[in-house]
């Protein structure tokens, strides 16, 4: 088994875009979810 440098920086890459997406995603839906309870709740 060999070691690719790129294939592994790459995927490594991929990756992090990956988790900042999804990141992004939930805080962007929590917020959205404590705006609603703001409104509705009190």
């Amino acid at each position: 088994m060999s070691y690719d440098k790129e294939k592994y920086f790459q995927d490594h890459v991929n990756t992090w875009k990956t988790f900042v997406k999804f990141s992004t995603y939930g805080t962007i839906g929590v917020i959205a979810l404590v705006v609603l309870m703001a409104i509705f709740l009190v």
